[in-house]
């Protein structure tokens, strides 16, 4: 037989608890009830039951603090509400209940829908970023104030800008706060007061119940108030509450009263501070006035005043130095000149000698070679001659004559043909070694 297993109450609660929060249907619940039995508690956290008016069903749930902190209604017994919750199991009790994350009041969840998708997209869109707010003037010199002609909001904020900067001009624009197209009217202002000039705008309103605020959450306002040129600050409703317009303008202000402290400086502050500027300038300039008189004390006891002559002493020897220092710059200069001199002409004497030795030696060599060249010359014209005189020597008619050869002339011209000649006529017969005359037959 199997022997049983028994677990303790705490570990048997602690896995139920970890099936539900395993469980992703039970992660997030979005639930409506009525509130009872709500016990808050002085940490903050916030304790009740919510019921089903139709079945009597009721779970149990816990608003923590840090959630709770961001409701903008008073929770009480009876109010029907809209939860968005954590299913889960409180261990130690063993009980399952709620872990509520927001809630919001029963008939109006539709406007908080709404106004997060609004919010939302406008935040997509980049009209939040703190990179396209505009800085609000420190000493403003005009304020153009936007609020209901008769509302407290508006006398809280003159009443302050009274007490903190009575100098300031401020002219004020009517306009209605709530009711249907009342947006629409503080656009159309904002866009005429925008071009008047001012330092600063101020838009403000008291509290009220997000239906009275809900103009201030429509989108055609919130982008009329990001295309301003004026910087504005808006104060709408109490310290909770948020609107569109918050959100997209230069400034939020908690309330309309802090809309106006943060429009304007404080008179008293601003004295406070002239006060502590004019102190602080007056220390200086005392201190300033002891130093600058110690300097003229000095001044006064300086040998330029007591005996101005040594002014001159000292110019006159530094001038004496700068002389000295110049003749003898000139000798150096001098020296250097002749010593540079002399060590050009031995230069220019070593390389005259230099080119003296290169061109006899290059004379000597052309003689060499002239000579050589002639010797060869003449060699070759001798050769040259005595081939001649053999080639004449073969040609002359001596060398004829020697193997018995003569020559006849007549009348001193040589006899080239018998035709020449006639009976009975004296002709010169010229022999190798002598000449006869001959008659013909």
């Amino acid at each position: 037989m199997m022997e049983r297993q028994y677990v303790s109450v705490h570990a048997l609660n602690r896995y139920i608890k970890a099936k539900l929060d395993n469980d992703m249907q039970l992660q997030t619940v979005y639930i409506r009830g009525e509130i009872s039995n709500y016990r808050p508690h002085p940490s903050g956290h916030m304790y009740f039951t919510l019921k089903d008016d139709q079945t009597e069903s009721s779970i149990s749930a816990i608003m923590f603090a840090s959630q709770a902190r961001y409701l903008n209604f008073r929770l009480k017994d009876g109010m029907k509400v809209f939860i968005t919750a954590q299913v889960s199991v409180f261990e130690r009790a063993g009980r399952y209940q709620l872990y509520v994350r927001s809630m919001q009041e029963d008939g109006l969840g539709n406007l908080y829908l709404r106004f997060n998708e609004l919010k939302q997209a406008l935040e997509r869109e980049g009209l939040f970023n703190a990179i396209h707010k505009k800085e609000i003037p420190l000493m403003p010199k005009r304020l153009a104030i936007l609020s209901a002609k008769q509302g407290a909001a508006l006398q809280d904020v003159l009443r302050t800008l009274h007490q903190r900067y009575p100098l300031i001009e401020r002219d004020i624009y009517p306009v209605p706060v709530q009711g249907r197209d009342a947006y629409q009217v503080i656009a159309d202002t904002l866009k005429m007061v925008d071009e008047m000039g001012y330092s600063t705008i101020l838009l403000v309103r008291g509290g009220g119940s997000i239906e009275d605020l809900w103009n201030f959450n429509e989108e055609a306002l919130a982008r009329c108030i990001y295309d301003l040129k004026t910087p504005i600050i808006t104060g709408v409703g109490h310290e909770t509450d948020y609107t569109l317009v918050d959100y997209v303008s230069d400034l939020r202000a908690l309330t309309p009263t802090a809309a106006a402290v943060a429009a304007v400086p404080s008179q008293k502050e601003l004295l406070n501070h002239l006060e502590n500027k004019i102190v602080r300038l007056s220390n200086v300039m005392r201190k300033t006035i002891y130093l600058e008189r110690k300097k003229l004390e000095k001044y006064q006891h300086s040998y330029v005043f007591t005996d101005p002559s040594r002014i001159f002493e000292t110019k006159f020897m530094k001038l004496d130095n700068i002389q000295l220092r110049l003749n003898n710059y000139k000798i150096r200069i001098k020296q250097q000149s002749r010593y540079e001199m002399h060590k050009k002409l031995i230069q220019l004497n070593t390389l005259m000698k230099q080119k003296q030795l290169i061109e006899i030696k290059n004379i000597s060599n052309n003689k060499e070679l002239l000579k050589s060249q002639f010797t060869n010359y003449l060699k070759n014209k001798k050769t040259s001659f005595s081939y001649s005189v053999e080639k004449l020597d073969l040609l002359s008619p001596l060398k004829t004559m020697q193997r018995g050869y003569i020559i006849s002339k007549k009348d001193d011209h040589i006899i080239k043909s018998v035709n020449e000649l006639s009976q009975n006529d004296t002709v010169t017969l010229v022999y190798v070694d002598g000449e006869k005359e001959a008659i013909v037959k």
